[in-house]
């Protein structure tokens, strides 16, 4: 008889972990990748066996340039809208399409609205407003530089140019981020010919092996938000060049009928999922060709004379650019319905699921880009002169700035409560969810707790003398002291908050839908209403200053500080782990190299005779998943998970592509161990996967000592309990005794 050799194969959490800290041993070596993500063996058995590590934190939260990520958040978010989808949606073949071409135009409605702001500060702001004042010998060596006298006409050019290179700097980082994380061949996928559409419409979702090789869908999507960035920014310096005296009528309409054709095939491409890839590429090339015109006819034209006040004709860009950004998110909310109505299914209700969760998300988009844009814009103006803020009639003729930096008087109005209405929604649902934490320790709902406890430490085998002596219960009794009573009633209470917490994850969904129904109700209110008075405004104005401010202050902290980079590095390892398949500008997807890195590990150690004990923690146990789910023959490994958010953040997030249709495609032995005290992780919801345990473990402690610890989210690495059951899981059956003719 023998035994088959096991290896232990770890995968960490959000965060990101060193080697060490997840082998439990500083005696190891790294045997496959690079410093970003890598797998590392310890040189020592570990439990009687073989472990390794996967440590891919280096791709998230290890390098200081990770922080940049935090100017992303809107087009990561822009990108998880199209992934949070219902999974009744996602089977009707009518509906799906259109979800995935409104998601898209969603996203593209976030790279328009970054650059009309971009636009506003740049060409109206800095080019014409402040580089058109007479300079001022008193002024600061910072607004010395920044002014830039010249021709109007060149001046706006300038500032244009600032824009395109805004959009070019974005669009080379997700080209180089690409050639670091979709670029990765992924195991299975027949040869490297592309996915006719996207990861999000391949049929069975994540379980397909081509889920994670978005290369060409990042290529695609990256080359037409950059066409269609050019043509508007192309328009935009069309339509406020025809305000300029002099200039070549002929060329410019010409130059700006070109623009409107790119910018509408490139929308209806974006639509239209993966035809007509072959034109992506002409309109690519095509696309600076009337930028190069316009800008030409713009930079050669006759000087007009000085007016003060806005740029000639932003104001209608603004509104029209605007109006385009709501049709687009809005667009999903028309047409759904409609869908529903055509093919007359009804309303029907979907569990728990967060229906309108896609919607939602892109509003949730779009406030952040504008409540940091604004505020920007709003902060670029103070620094460069006093602000002051135009009405409609003032602002259309140009008139009345004074010298002044003028401001659409509709930002005074808007600006202030992008700040305030999700603020209040946000304070809202802490007093709420405070209330709820603190309601769970009082009347009858400790009773549940001291009768588990109690009957576990009835069944508990008493430990032998003298141990026995010192043993104490963390349960309150009437014979303990009024300081002891309170000690353990505040035990107590704290196991049944913990578990009232850990219910509270799916709640975010009321927060982030406050905070969506809010701005949309501000937007809806008459100007009349949402003015405040001259002190409130004043001090809402600087608060929307204080956003970008405040996102700076952050960026330097984690530049400087390791572990500040972590905690931002959180955020990236639960908003991207899906790819790119709805906006291209996002932080890059880690599982596009991840989860191949972690296939090819697994066939490798298998097929050099070893056992797999593939074992994840928190969004480990996501990339664990996904990794065995695509390969063919996932049954010689067994999957050990624990702290798992596979349904208790992903079930309900994203119930299209995680669902147990996905689990079931897991032919292998599966044990996930979940504590009711998680906040992150919880059940699958298979009896036979499942294994509750108790938080604390025992009611029984040491007098002296303190009392029985919650475990949480991050106690498991330390549950003996849980890592024997690891260990009988990880025992190998031994192999049948050998048939052949004993020698002679």
């Amino acid at each position: 008889m023998w035994n088959v050799r096991t290896i232990e194969l770890r995968v960490h959490g959000v965060g990101g972990a060193s080697p060490a800290a997840l082998l439990g041993t500083t005696r190891f070596r790294q045997v496959w990748g690079d410093r970003i993500a890598g797998f590392y063996v310890a040189t020592d058995p570990v439990r009687g066996r073989e472990v390794e590590a996967y440590c891919w934190g280096g791709m998230t939260s290890r390098s200081s340039s990770r922080v940049l990520w935090l100017l992303l958040f809107p087009f990561m978010l822009a990108n998880v809208a199209g992934w949070t989808c219902s999974a009744r949606v996602r089977r009707d073949r009518w509906a799906f399409p259109v979800h995935r071409a409104c998601a898209r135009l969603a996203a593209l409605a976030v790279t328009l609205n970054l650059l009309l702001i971009t636009a506003m500060i740049a060409m109206d702001v800095w080019a014409y407003q402040f580089c058109g004042q007479e300079r001022d010998p008193s002024w600061l060596w910072p607004k010395r530089v920044l002014h830039v006298p010249g021709p109007t006409g060149r001046r706006v050019v300038a500032g244009a140019l600032l824009v395109l290179a805004n959009l070019l700097v974005i669009g080379l980082l997700a080209r180089r981020t690409r050639s670091r994380y979709e670029d990765v061949t992924p195991v299975g996928a027949v040869g490297r010919a592309p996915a006719r559409g996207s990861a999000a419409a391949l049929p069975d979702g994540v379980a397909d092996p081509r889920f994670f090789d978005g290369e060409a869908t990042v290529r695609r999507l990256g080359r037409l938000h950059l066409c269609a960035g050019v043509a508007w920014l192309t328009l935009l310096l069309a339509y406020v060049g025809g305000f300029v005296p002099g200039h070549a009528g002929t060329a410019l309409t010409a130059g700006a009928a070109g623009a409107a054709v790119v910018l509408a095939a490139a929308t209806v491409l974006l639509a239209c999922e993966a035809a007509g890839d072959r034109l992506v590429l002409p309109l690519t090339v095509a696309a600076p060709v009337p930028l190069a015109v316009v800008a030409a006819c713009v930079w050669f034209a006759e000087p007009p004379p000085t007016v003060p006040g806005h740029l000639p004709g932003m104001g209608l860009v603004a509104v029209v650019t605007l109006a385009l950004v709501v049709a687009s998110v809005f667009a999903r909310v028309l047409l759904m319905p409609l869908i529903v109505l055509v093919r007359r299914l009804g309303f029907r209700q979907a569990g728990s699921t967060w229906q309108a969760a896609p919607f939602v998300v892109a509003v949730l988009s779009l406030l952040s880009t504008n409540g940091v844009g604004l505020g920007s814009l709003i902060a670029v103006g103070k620094s460069l002169g006093a602000v002051k803020f135009l009405d409609g009639s003032l602002a259309a003729a140009g008139q009345g700035a004074g010298g002044r930096i003028a401001m659409f008087a509709a930002l005074r109005e808007v600006t202030p409560w992008l700040t305030l209405a999700p603020g209040a929604v946000l304070v809202l649902f802490l007093l709420v969810q405070a209330a709820r934490w603190v309601a769970a320790g009082l009347g009858d709902r400790t009773a549940p707790v001291i009768g588990e406890y109690a009957g576990r430490a009835a069944a508990e085998p008493a430990p032998p003398p003298p141990f026995d002596t010192w043993r104490r219960s963390a349960l309150p009794s009437e014979n303990l002291t009024p300081a002891c009573r309170r000690q353990t009633w505040a035990w107590v209470r704290s196991i049944t908050r913990a578990r009232e917490l850990a219910r509270f994850t799916p709640d975010i969904r009321y927060l982030l839908t406050g905070m969506a129904v809010s701005i949309l109700v501000v937007a809806v209110l008459p100007a009349s209403v949402r003015d405040l008075s001259r002190a409130d405004d004043e001090l809402a104005v600087w608060l929307a200053v204080l956003i970008p401010t405040t996102g700076v202050a952050l960026l330097r902290w984690g530049w400087r500080h390791p572990y500040a980079r972590r905690w931002v590095g959180v955020l990236w390892d639960v908003g991207t782990f899906w790819p790119r398949a709805f906006h291209p500008y996002a932080p890059p997807c880690y599982a596009e190299r991840a989860v191949p890195d972690l296939q090819r590990r697994i066939r490798w150690l298998r097929d050099s005779g070893a056992r797999v004990l593939l074992v994840g923690h928190s969004q480990g146990s996501v990339l664990a998943a996904a990794a065995l789910a695509q390969l063919r023959d996932p049954s010689g490994t067994v999957l050990i998970t624990f702290g798992s958010p596979l349904t208790t953040l992903y079930g309900w997030g994203f119930p299209a592509y995680i669902d147990t249709a996905l689990f079931d495609r897991l032919k292998c032995r599966w044990l996930n161990f979940s504590y009711r005290t998680d906040y992150i992780g919880g059940p699958i919801g298979h009896r036979d996967v499942d294994v509750p345990l108790p938080d604390p473990a025992t009611s029984w402690y040491v007098a002296g000592e303190p009392m029985p610890p919650l475990r949480r989210h991050t106690g498991y690495w330390s549950d003996e309990a849980m890592w024997e059951s690891i260990d009988r899981a990880a025992a190998p059956a031994p192999a049948p005794a050998s048939t052949a003719a004993p020698r002679s």
